[in-house]
């Protein structure tokens, strides 16, 4: 069988022996060496490396490649589930981009709403939302169904939010918030800690302001910027409500400043602005 020297063998298979000296080095490659030391590829080696890169193309890194090529105990079944979930992820990420793309061009657009102020409102009818708790604001929480959940979720910031749920009486949990539509395109997982949030309308407060302390969240706050304007409209709030974190604006400063919202359900006949 034909032997060629690595630039010819290069050449004939449109790659770079920097490529064939590393799949070599990887054990992937087998060239032969004469006396004085040069590689010499022989004719079926091409196949072994068309092989390696289509291998590579669905995603694979260079020890699974390894693994499928010499693990002769896996079945034909067994290497194309391996194949099927790489390509089950280069679709996630896909989405993934896609929807970070909507999500910041519509924090550009959500910015550019304020036009100098401070805050905005509106009111209007949520989508379906999703929230897993994770933390009392002092301690995490010791729930093993969280940590099942967390890492997928944590992944997917920032179209999963950082968001504090806060109970009428003021007792609250930080958390993660995401539409239920985000959940269920990107697959993240679900357990029964996740808490469902149907839609209904929803008073929700725009900010760009101080971040108001955990302890003073709560709707008979006087002070309480959200339910000052609710209550100036004469719009009652009805059960929990969330504090979800767009984006830090500046957290050198002695009094930390964020882009986010409060998602407040209401109580009772509302209106659109």
């Amino acid at each position: 069988m034909r032997e060629y020297r690595i630039g010819e063998f290069a050449n004939y298979l449109g790659v770079t022996p920097d490529l064939l000296k590393y799949y070599e080095e990887q054990g992937l490659l087998r060239p032969s060496r004469s006396e004085s030391g040069y590689r010499y590829y022989p004719f079926n080696q091409s196949v072994l490396l068309m092989e390696c890169i289509r291998l590579r193309n669905y995603g694979l890194t260079l020890r699974e490649v390894r693994d499928i090529l010499t693990d002769h105990a896996l079945t034909d079944a067994q290497v194309e589930q391996r194949l099927d979930g790489k390509l089950r992820q280069a679709r996630l990420q896909r989405r993934f981009q896609e929807l970070l793309e909507q999500e910041h061009r519509g924090f550009l657009d959500w910015r550019e709403s304020l036009a100098g102020r401070e805050t905005d409102w509106e009111i209007r009818t949520c989508k379906a939302m999703c929230f897993l708790p994770h933390t009392d604001g002092y301690d995490f929480l010791k729930d093993e169904r969280i940590y099942q959940l967390l890492k997928g979720w944590m992944n997917a910031i920032p179209l999963v939010k950082s968001a504090m749920r806060i109970d009428a009486d003021g007792r609250f949990v930080w958390g993660l918030l995401a539409e239920k539509r985000v959940v269920e395109l990107l697959e993240l997982p679900v357990n029964s800690v996740v808490e469902q949030l149907p839609p209904r309308r929803m008073f929700y407060f725009k900010f760009r302001d101080k971040v108001l302390q955990s302890a003073l969240e709560r709707p008979d706050n006087p002070a309480h910027p959200a339910f000052r304007t609710l209550r100036a409209l004469n719009l009652n709030g009805d059960g929990a409500y969330y504090r979800a974190t767009l984006m830090p604006a500046d957290w050198q400063r002695e009094i930390a400043y964020q882009y986010g919202y409060y998602a407040i359900p209401l109580g009772g006949v509302s209106f659109d602005r």
